[in-house]
């Protein structure tokens, strides 16, 4: 009978927190069970490793220059690979190609823990550098291949419920993991606390991998009435029994320069614009925080715990939102408060204005982390979605590569401070563009 009562008020609780759930097929649930459990396991690499990572290297003595470096990396692999991975996917068994992919990538966390037994400070931020740019090459896979691999096992009416159960679950376990996280940092001596996080960043990693092999891609037969037609001409059937094509033609063919026409090139244009913004200013946040106010590790994780804490509460009610605005006009809000985050920090002189900051900006994030890419999903032809996504990932990643390089030449140039102040409004007016013109 007590179970009985515990399972209900369970049911109950969660009825509250995240309302309006959808009835699924089986099939379906172990799907989201899945996709539930490989974010909570990365959640786990999110408030250990991914948290950290730049922090340690300013604290190994990196300048904003060298932040930058690790930051852009995967852009910058990304920017080259990006169209290369899309049509390297469209060959290969989608789950597998991502699960493969995911271990290849996040194995890189156990060297970097190893790191400090081979490599002196110096030498250890350089190393950084590289084990980035070459845990990225996997990377590229993923940031495509994922995407396309949700949309695939997850129908589209499931898919703001989904994505914001998966915000929330992020949320929780990465506010757990950054306090402790800062307890073992606070409690163990450099490097040691460090070697321990990114070593439990390794496991999450791993345990998330193995959930995402289990997700398998679907056929709705709901979406598939809605499945844009490719069409055939007789001139296209001709020259497909070309054996031998141009180097040009085959070249626009992988470009697939279709794509960049309509609703989806104007999108594209305008989250483009938001990465290089949004980007301006995360080389700067390690530094800043290290140099500038000179907070601890445990003020860090515990600013990261509130982000991400605020960041569960908005996803446990951003649904409602979505469904009254719709992806649109949420991912311009969402945008728009991003913006507080580095204003407000520019303001920071110790850890108290960097909490509020956080507060902020994870309930911000939870609206964009959902909405911004079913909006761009809404965008995709269903059956075309690994060539459009590719061009997605070229255009943030070119975004994110540029942003990465200038915000710290802008920062060095007018004082980090002065810098986060107008990247802040930069961010709320990328945000207003999409609001009015996405």
């Amino acid at each position: 009978m007590k179970n009985y009562q515990l399972r209900t008020s369970i049911r109950y609780l969660s009825s509250l927190i995240f309302p309006g759930a959808i009835p699924a097929s089986p099939l379906l649930q172990a799907n989201f069970r899945n996709l539930y459990f490989d974010v909570g396991w990365f959640g786990v690499t999110t408030g250990s490793a991914l948290s950290f990572l730049t922090i340690y290297a300013a604290r190994l003595g990196a300048n904003t220059t060298q932040v930058g470096l690790i930051s852009a990396m995967p852009a910058i692999v990304i920017l080259f690979l990006a169209l290369p991975a899309g049509a390297w996917l469209d060959h290969r068994p989608i789950d597998k190609s991502v699960f493969i992919s995911a271990i290849g990538q996040r194995i890189f966390y156990l060297f970097i823990a190893i790191l400090p037994w081979f490599f002196g400070g110096k030498q250890q931020i350089w190393v950084l550098i590289l084990f980035t740019f070459l845990m990225s090459i996997p990377g590229s896979v993923i940031s495509i291949g994922f995407n396309v691999l949700f949309a695939s096992a997850v129908p589209m009416r499931y898919r703001g419920m989904v994505a914001a159960r998966r915000n929330a679950v992020s949320a929780i376990i990465t506010v757990i993991t950054s306090i402790i996280c800062g307890i073992i940092l606070n409690a163990l001596p450099f490097p040691l606390g460090y070697q321990v996080v990114f070593g439990i960043g390794f496991l999450g990693g791993l345990f998330s991998a193995l959930h995402l092999w289990k997700v398998k891609p679907v056929v709705d037969f709901d979406e598939a009435l809605s499945v844009v037609p490719v069409v055939h001409t007789i001139e296209d059937d001709d020259k497909s029994l070309v054996k031998s094509k141009t180097l040009i033609s085959n070249f626009k063919e992988r470009l697939n320069l279709k794509a960049l026409k309509g609703p989806f090139g104007k999108s594209l244009l305008l989250l483009t614009i938001f990465h290089f913004v949004h980007f301006l200013s995360i080389p700067i946040f390690p530094v800043f925080y290290v140099k500038n106010i000179q907070i601890t590790d445990q003020a860090i994780s515990t600013g990261t715990a509130i982000f991400y804490m605020t960041m569960f509460l908005g996803s446990s009610q951003i649904s409602n939102m979505v469904n009254k605005l719709g992806n649109m006009k949420a991912t311009g809000i969402g945008i728009m408060l991003l913006g507080l985050y580095p204003t407000l920090l520019s303001f920071a002189t110790d850890a108290t204005i960097f909490y509020v900051a956080s507060f902020f900006g994870g309930f911000a994030w939870s609206i964009v982390n959902v909405a911004m890419i079913n909006y761009l999903l809404e965008k995709v032809p269903s059956n075309q979605r690994t060539g459009y996504l590719a061009w997605f990932s070229l255009g943030a990643n070119a975004a994110v590569l540029l942003g990465t390089m200038m915000g710290p030449i802008i920062g060095n140039f007018i004082g980090l401070t002065a810098a986060l102040f107008i990247f802040g409004i930069l961010r709320t007016l990328s945000g207003v563009a999409i609001f009015k013109w996405g």
